[in-house]
């Protein structure tokens, strides 16, 4: 099993424990949301912080607040309170949290680096990021299906997210947030292409398969 899915199985496991403690509690899940959002941004200031261990402990508050936006969605299916409004708070709040880490690492390599390349990387990052956690969520229509047979695409938010967040615990650990924003920035962007690529690619086939 990949690292990151390894990693992915046991936050998820944390989250359903979680959940299931949580859902005979009065918590709802636009609650526990906004206490992730709260979370990450926490994390964010504690990563900028001079001290190496309050920046690692950031890493850790960063993974719970992971395991909280994964409790969010199995509380609203436990409770059976999914709703429009709670699904766009959702994806709204993933993005204030994805926009305080990245502000956060490219303050911290613009910092140690002294050159305005970090503060480019990180711009180049976080627009990558945004750009495409946003045509992933909206924009991606589900895989065409391929004689009888679904096509999944390599790329997905989650993973994304996973690679980016596992990366990230592992650069910052050692140092070195401006390669961070260097691979995240090469990875948002060939993830965008890759996925604008298979999605004309489906498209067509599907175009194929009704003209046969």
């Amino acid at each position: 099993m990949p690292p990151v899915t390894y990693l992915e199985f046991i936050l998820s496991e944390l989250s359903i424990r979680l959940s299931y403690l949580l859902s005979y509690t009065s918590v709802t899940p636009n609650q526990l949301t906004a206490l992730s959002m709260l979370v990450g941004l926490t994390s964010a200031g504690l990563i900028l912080h001079p001290s190496y261990h309050f920046r690692i402990l950031g890493i850790g508050i960063w993974f719970l607040a992971w395991v909280l936006d994964f409790c969010d969605g199995e509380i609203a299916r436990y409770k059976s309170m999914e709703t429009e409004f709670g699904r766009w708070l959702d994806e709204v709040t993933d993005r204030l949290r994805d926009v305080g880490l990245y502000t956060a690492v490219t303050v911290l390599a613009v910092r140690e680096a002294s050159s305005i390349e970090a503060s480019l990387w990180g711009l180049l990052a976080l627009g990558g990021a945004l750009v495409y956690q946003y045509a992933s969520t909206f924009h991606c229509k589900p895989a065409a299906r391929v004689h009888g047979s679904p096509q999944t695409t390599r790329f997905s938010p989650r993973k994304f997210g996973g690679v980016n967040y596992v990366l990230m615990a592992v650069l910052l650990a050692l140092d070195m947030p401006l390669l961070f924003l260097i691979c995240a920035a090469i990875l948002a962007f060939s993830g965008l292409a890759f996925d604008i690529y298979s999605s004309r690619r489906a498209t067509a086939q599907d175009h194929r398969i009704q003209v046969e």
